[in-house]
């Protein structure tokens, strides 16, 4: 694969002339031909991807340890025609630097390269990028033309170009700095070594970076921003529709001003670099306010940073936009309408308990009674509910808080967790003593939710007389409506899911909507279970988890599998989607 070595604007505009035009190849028949994969790892890595649905084939490659990231890189920007260039020794005029700003550059990882009349030429490592370049022709009002180089090409001309070279100045140390200084007992070196990191990390261009770093993932509406220190680069990903998408590398010697900043944002504590440290912080975009949940840890190649993307409007939705169907709609109408009971919402981390629960407290909400949240930490802020911060440093517990709670007169409560005897005991005698009871539980499926609470120590006859309905959901991907396709599906996962050879689906192939996933946003799928009279029976003589599930089919609910089946058929998600969050 032709790799031009580029030094003068003169070569650069070679490199643009002898491009090959797009190539029908599929990405694997381009690395075979150049010997950087064979047909025997291809194959491997396509196996693979069948168990991981909604991979990407490059991601599955470098994972194995095929091929590398820069190898990829080129693969693609073959198949799309466009140049892979060296640009380490090209040298870029102050006046093409400028046609960019810093925070377009650092924000979707593009660098001006040269401008000749009203055309601008640009470098990316991801030459699948569309969004930069349609923002980089709108804010210059420039045609713009592409060349693809390594990521770690990029970074190093980024930070020599957009970094080091902006020495707008220092801002005044922060509080935080004044407090560790007067909190702790740090050897004069180290002392000093953390005031020149938090100096590095108050220069505006790491500023620009860290906003530029969350901007785009709120954009992108991720839920989890990763920054993730490799041994000569930074990888910074974003969980988009749950899935981690690798989006930018930046140069290794960032880490440190990068997670002070980070921890300077998330008030946390500069100078401790040897234990994990939790943070939180606000920001608004567009008028909106969005909360970030600062995690970070260290590890043997620095510190780790996730930030939880919490976005108030977009997280609280009302019932009739969780995507439920007609039936678990009105039988959920039907639970929560009640005066007293309980009701849990079950499944994995990320699988949308929290939001499923804040739209109902916001049905209830209309109603007027007196909730009370009681939460660790609170996602969201609503108003007319009382909310509740646990500390367990403080022996603040879910337990402990529901017994000042049921004190306090209220007619619904909402626990965030069940997650010990003592609070489920608490939560129980709570909804039999005439109080609305709210929570979710870590179980795969609604039936299991009922005999782990009877393993946990419930006695049978009591949960039989309180327990409502358990909701157990996943979260589903949804087609991308602007790249749907007929979809190949692979004879196993039809054989698995019971499906007809000749039945069509349908998912997204991937464009610039979608950010070439295929898919964009999100449904929740479900399987409602309802304690009627057969069920209370069941549950009474403590019914094994397939009894109890046998017994809610024949009742009418809807298994979980079947509902995300339904929607395949209804071209709104695809097969292998179904294939990834079916319970059976």
């Amino acid at each position: 694969m032709q790799r031009h070595v580029i030094n003068t604007e003169a070569e650069l505009f070679v490199a643009l002339q002898q491009a090959h035009p797009q190539s029908s190849k599929r990405l694997g028949e381009i690395l075979i031909e150049e010997a950087y994969l064979d047909q025997d790892q291809l194959h491997t890595a396509l196996q693979m991807q069948l168990a991981q649905p909604g991979a990407h084939l490059g991601d599955t490659l470098e994972k194995l340890g095929y091929c590398n990231h820069e190898q990829i890189t080129a693969g693609l920007a073959h198949k799309l025609g466009i140049p892979f260039v060296d640009i380490g020794q090209f040298e870029i005029s102050d006046a093409v630097i400028r046609q960019v700003s810093a925070d377009l550059a650092l924000q979707y990882n593009v660098l001006p390269l040269s401008k000749h009349n009203n055309h601008l030429i640009i470098a990316t490592d991801n030459p699948l990028n569309w969004q930069a370049q349609e923002v980089v022709r709108f804010h210059t009002n420039l045609n713009v033309e592409v060349v693809v180089t390594s990521s770690a090409t990029l970074g190093r001309l980024l930070e020599k170009y957009y970094l080091q070279h902006d020495d707008a100045g220092l801002d005044e140390l922060n509080d935080e700095l004044k407090l560790i200084g007067n909190d702790h007992n740090e050897e004069q070196d180290n002392l000093l070594i953390t005031q020149e990191v938090v100096q590095e990390a108050q220069k505006k261009p790491v500023v620009r970076l860290v906003n530029a770093i969350i901007m785009q993932g709120i954009k992108l509406r991720a839920s989890d921003i990763h920054i993730r220190p490799g041994k000569s680069q930074i990888d910074i990903l974003y969980r988009i529709d749950g899935k981690l998408r690798l989006m930018r590398t930046i140069s290794r010697v960032l880490l440190a001003p990068l997670v002070s900043r980070i921890k300077i944002t998330g008030r946390m504590d500069i100078a401790e670099r040897r234990m994990p440290q939790d943070g939180h912080a606000r920001v608004m975009h567009e008028g909106n306010s969005i909360d970030l949940r600062i995690s970070i840890m260290p590890t043997i190649s620095g510190e780790s940073v996730v930030i939880r993307v919490l976005d108030k409007q977009a997280g609280l939705k009302p019932m009739n936009q969780l995507g439920l169907g007609e039936r678990e709609m009105d039988e959920l109408r039907t639970i929560i309408s009640r005066s007293f009971g309980m009701l849990l919402v079950t499944g994995p981390t990320g699988s949308g308990k929290s939001t499923t629960l804040y739209a109902v407290l916001n049905e209830i909400k209309q109603r007027g009674p007196h909730i009370i949240t009681v939460e660790d930490p609170v996602e969201y802020d609503m108003e007319g509910i009382d909310q509740i911060q646990t500390l367990n440093t403080i022996g603040y517990t879910f337990a402990e808080a529901l017994r000042h709670i049921l004190r306090h007169d209220p007619d619904v409560v909402m626990i965030g967790e069940i997650r010990d005897l003592e609070t489920a005991r608490i939560a129980n005698k709570a909804a039999l003593t005439g109080h609305l009871v709210l929570s979710t539980l870590h179980t795969n499926d609604a039936a299991s939710t009922v005999t782990r609470l009877l393993d946990m120590g419930i006695e049978p006859y009591l949960l039989s007389s309180t327990l409502l309905g358990v909701l157990a959901q996943r979260l589903i991907r949804l087609n991308c409506p602007d790249c749907i396709d007929v979809e190949e599906v692979e004879p196993h996962i039809r054989q698995q899911l019971g499906v007809a050879e000749d039945e069509v689906f349908y998912r997204g192939r991937g464009c610039e909507a979608c950010h070439d996933s295929g898919y964009k946003g999100r449904a929740a799928v479900v399987e409602l279970l309802v304690v009627d009279q057969p069920m209370a029976a069941k549950i009474s003589h403590v019914a094994t988890t397939q009894e109890i599930k046998e017994t809610a089919v024949q009742s009418g609910m809807k298994p979980l599998t079947s509902n995300a089946l339904e929607l395949a058929r209804q071209k709104k998600t695809s097969l292998e989607e179904v294939y990834s969050v079916r319970l059976e």
